[in-house]
């Protein structure tokens, strides 16, 4: 059998392959999507908050309430004052619900525990206090003997 031999064309179509580029750039353009949207979940809400490290993260059917250093209450990012809280936490269908506290750090004590007497008087008793994740303890430190 002969074959005949393949001619090599002058147009030089030899380019570079853009598909593995797009690839890689439209990868990119949806990591950084998903990622922007993991950011926003917080809802903006400054809260210097304390640690503990016995911290473990919850997961159920949450609603959250913050306290600002400033004295503002948020319910799921919407601005309350304490009675609309109490209004907005009847309105809850599910009494199973996990209501996650996010309390600034220089928050007084006697605010956190009022509205924690809210929570608990609305009929949810499931409650969390927010709180990061401190470093563990060091160990191999000597204690002075």
């Amino acid at each position: 059998m002969k074959f005949k031999p393949v001619r090599k064309s002058k147009s030089g179509s030899g380019g570079i392959d853009l598909t593995p580029i797009v690839d890689v750039v439209f990868n990119l353009l949806i990591f950084f999507a998903v990622t922007l949207s993991f950011a926003a979940t917080s809802g903006g809400i400054n809260v210097n908050l304390p640690s503990a490290s016995s911290a473990d993260p919850v997961e159920a059917e949450q609603i959250t309430v913050n306290m600002t250093q400033d004295g503002k209450l948020f319910y799921n990012d919407q601005d309350v004052d304490i009675a609309g809280l109490a209004a907005r936490l009847k309105e809850v269908k599910n009494k199973e619900s996990i209501i996650i506290i996010r309390a600034d750090s220089t928050v007084p004590h006697g605010k956190v525990v009022q509205v924690m007497d809210t929570v608990k008087a609305e009929g949810l008793s499931k409650i969390a206090i927010a709180v990061d994740q401190a470093p563990p303890a060091d160990s191999t430190q000597d204690s002075g003997q």
